[in-house]
């Protein structure tokens, strides 16, 4: 697998080329950048990250479009690099199981605290990120 670090998203993951992993906050977030570009109207992405924050779970907008959220604590609050590897693991493990992604975007601008990083690292070390060939981590830093 390619783990490539950069400062900005690829052109084509608005396009589909990657599954895109975000994190859970609407506004001018990426969730509502990368939902609106697939066509996911933003009241639908508001009803999405509000799910996946109450019930603290992570969640998938696959197949209607290639994005899945961790929930907002993990980035904003906690700033914890063990359990937000869990979450990233979890994604991983449905990934492996259900969406079949071999290219991964891993976005969580507005919230790019070097924790997060080693986050990714650390969940791309799992045996559930077996079959992805690229992975990008955005990193503005």
């Amino acid at each position: 697998m390619k783990i490539i670090k950069r400062q900005d998203a690829p052109e084509s993951a608005q396009q589909g080329e990657f599954h895109i992993l975000t994190f859970a906050e609407t506004g001018f977030s990426m969730l509502n950048i990368y939902g609106e570009s697939f066509g996911i109207a933003k009241e639908d992405l508001e009803k999405f990250s509000r799910k996946a924050n109450i019930e603290d779970k992570s969640g998938s907008l696959y197949p209607k479009a290639p994005i899945s959220i961790v929930p907002r604590r993990y980035i904003r609050d906690l700033m914890d690099v063990e359990k937000l590897a869990e979450q990233i693991i979890e994604f991983l493990k449905v990934n492996q199981k259900t969406i079949h992604a071999k290219k991964i975007l891993f976005d969580f601008r507005a919230g790019v605290d070097p924790f997060v990083i080693e986050a990714c690292e650390i969940a791309l070390q799992s045996p559930y990120a077996n079959g992805i060939e690229d992975a990008v981590i955005v990193d503005e830093s």
